[in-house]
C-alpha cells in the first residue's frame, strides 16, 4: 500500500499488472486478492481508497463526497494516468458514473463498467434505504464499530443523499463516457429495490448501453463471484481502451 497527500488527506492506493489504466475504488469492502490478480492481468490496476474509506484519513467533520473525485484523480495523475477506465460493483458500481460526471470537465474517465447499481431510476430510492440501515446501525455499536474500521458509514449515506439530488436517470442519460452495466437476475436488494431488472435492461437497450444480466446470481452472491462476470467487462473495457488509445 502507497499513499499520497492530497489537500491535507492522507489516500491510500497501490497498483498492480500492466496495460490500460483501470481504476477500481475500493471503498466499503476489499476487492478480493484473486480478483484483483485477474483485473491486473491486462489492465494496470489502480486501487485506490478516498478519503473516509480503508486506509485513507477520515474527514473531520462531516463527509464530503466531493472530494473523493479529487482524490480518485489525485492519485491517477500522480501515477502518470490523466485518463484512465473505471470498474466497479454495487457502492463502487455507483461510484464510478458519478465519478465520471464529477470529471467530466477534466474528460478523465474513459469509460466505466459497473456492476450490482439500478444506473437508471430513482437514486432517492436507494438514499432513503441506506438512511435506514444507517438509522439501524447507530442503535448497534459493536456491528458500527467493526464497520468503522473499514469506512465511515455516514459517508457512504452522505454519497447517496448526493446521487439522490440528480434527476432520475441521470447517471446514464447525462453521462460523459461510454457505460457498461451488469447485475445477477435474482438481485433484489440493489438492482429489484429501484425498478425490475426487465425495466433496467430495457431502459439501457433504449439508450444504446450494453449490459448483461447472470442467472442465478443475488447481490451479494454475484459480489462474491465477480469472475464470472469479469471475461464479459473485460472484453468491453479492452475495446473502449483501444477506443481512446490507451495503453
Amino acid at each position: 500500500m502507497e499513499f499520497l497527500s492530497v489537500d491535507g488527506a492522507r489516500i491510500a492506493f497501490r497498483v498492480s499488472g500492466s496495460g490500460p489504466p483501470l481504476l477500481a475504488p475500493e471503498c466499503n469492502y476489499t476487492w478480493d486478492p484473486g480478483f484483483e490478480r485477474l483485473m491486473a492481468r491486462r489492465f494496470t490496476l489502480i486501487v485506490a481508497s478516498p478519503r473516509d474509506y480503508g486506509r485513507s484519513s477520515r474527514a473531520a467533520g462531516p463527509a464530503q463526497p466531493d472530494l473523493w473525485a479529487t482524490d480518485l484523480l489525485a492519485v491517477a495523475r500522480h501515477l502518470g494516468h490523466p485518463r484512465f477506465l473505471c470498474f466497479g460493483y454495487s457502492f463502487t458500481g455507483a461510484c464510478g458514473p458519478w465519478l465520471a460526471l464529477r470529471l467530466a470537465e477534466h474528460a478523465s474517465v474513459a469509460a466505466v463498467a459497473s456492476g450490482g447499481f439500478p444506473l437508471l431510476g430513482d437514486y432517492g430510492i436507494t438514499s432513503r434505504d441506506v438512511d435506514g440501515q444507517l438509522a439501524r446501525l447507530e442503535n448497534d455499536p459493536g456491528t458500527w464499530a467493526a464497520m468503522e474500521s473499514r469506512f465511515d458509514p455516514r459517508a457512504g449515506a452522505a454519497f447517496y443523499r448526493r446521487l439522490s439530488l440528480l434527476p432520475p436517470d441521470a447517471l446514464v442519460d447525462d453521462a460523459p463516457c461510454p457505460l457498461y452495466c451488469f447485475w445477477g437476475d435474482r438481485d433484489h436488494d440493489a438492482v429489484g429495490m429501484v425498478l425490475p431488472g426487465s425495466e433496467l435492461a430495457a431502459g439501457l437497450s433504449a439508450r444504446g448501453v450494453p449490459w448483461r444480466q447472470y442467472e442465478g446470481y443475488d447481490h451479494e452472491e454475484l459480489n462474491g463471484r465477480l469472475e464470472v462476470a469479469w471475461p464479459d467487462t473485460e472484453a468491453w473495457l479492452l475495446d473502449r481502451a483501444a477506443d481512446h488509445g490507451l495503453g
